[in-house]
């Protein structure tokens, strides 16, 4: 949680724990490994590159130790009820994550529910394999099996550390391609950069690639730059660590899906889910609305809606 929230604050808000002891086990696991996993600065932390490493190993031996558990309780003759599962990429985890599980307390009584964090890649391949049951993923191709409904067309924003910032008007998508850039994931916003770049005839200054969000996040605090969406960074926006300028001439966009496995129905009209899976769309419309246009009229209702 101190990863994804940025801050020992934030994340013992998250967590309803004392800061002080969000504070005290970090520091107690920072000894027990021998190595220092966060650095540490005025307006909260960024993980190291052993902090990317352990919360990159941490998500894998979690996902293995349940898929272990549910195993166990089959070969006993008694399988756990199995929750719905809701595959989020980090940018709408860290915009929408906790008000996604507030909203299953109240229109799930009947089921439980669980966010899983991954890449829009990653999210179809768990969905295919039938580990999740609905992602929110970008730019997804029709698929045998698959059903994936438009939700947003999401922009992508110049995003640089707040120290570095001297201006927050707009900025030509050329002149955002000479910065140096960071990215994470080959299949994700860096190949929608590059083939815009090249339509263009303009050669991009990406000088990494990395699969960790938190790492691009870290790479922003120390003086780098990127082009991502707004929940990407809100909240580093909001606490004056990162400056968001809008991008012209184009535009670069993410169309986000709500995908689901072919059914007879959409998710959309099921008795249970559906009311609930229309609380977490209006959640993202409107989180997302400042940098965001809504795709399905449908969802147009559900994003403006009080």
């Amino acid at each position: 949680m101190v990863v994804k929230t940025g801050g020992m604050s934030h994340a013992a808000a998250q967590l309803k724990l004392a800061q002080t002891a969000i504070s005290i086990q970090i520091r107690d696991l920072e000894r027990e490994i021998g190595v220092s996993l966060f650095e540490r600065h005025s307006r909260g932390v960024v993980p190291t590159k052993a902090g990317e490493v352990l919360y990159e190993r941490y998500n894998e031996l979690e996902r293995f130790l349940e898929r272990t558990l549910d195993d166990v309780r089959s070969a006993a003759g008694s399988p756990a009820p199995r929750p719905f599962v809701i595959g989020l990429v980090p940018s709408h985890m860290r915009l929408v994550g906790a008000d996604v599980l507030i909203a299953a307390g109240t229109k799930l009584p009947a089921t439980s529910l669980k966010l899983v964090e991954e890449l829009s890649f990653a999210l179809i391949a768990a969905l295919e394999r039938k580990e999740i049951d609905l992602a929110f993923a970008y730019d997804v191709e029709g698929r045998p099996g698959l059903v994936r409904e438009a939700v947003i067309e999401d922009e992508l924003l110049f995003v640089t550390a707040r120290a570095n910032a001297s201006d927050d008007s707009s900025i030509s998508f050329a002149d955002a391609l000479k910065e140096e850039l960071f990215f994470a994931g080959e299949r994700g916003i860096v190949t929608l950069v590059r083939r815009m770049a090249q339509r263009l005839s303009l050669e991009p200054r990406i000088v990494s690639d990395m699969q960790s969000v938190p790492a691009i996040r870290a790479r922003i605090a120390e003086g780098g730059a990127s082009l991502l969406p707004y929940g990407s960074v809100a909240d580093g926006v909001s606490r004056g660590i990162f400056a968001i300028r809008r991008i012209e001439r184009p535009v670069p966009s993410r169309t986000l899906y709500m995908v689901s496995r072919r059914e007879e129905r959409s998710l959309l009209e099921d008795e249970l889910i559906g009311p609930f899976l229309k609380d977490v769309v209006r959640h993202i419309c409107r989180a997302s609305a400042p940098y965001a246009i809504i795709v399905d009229p449908r969802f147009e209702i559900l994003g403006t809606s009080s």
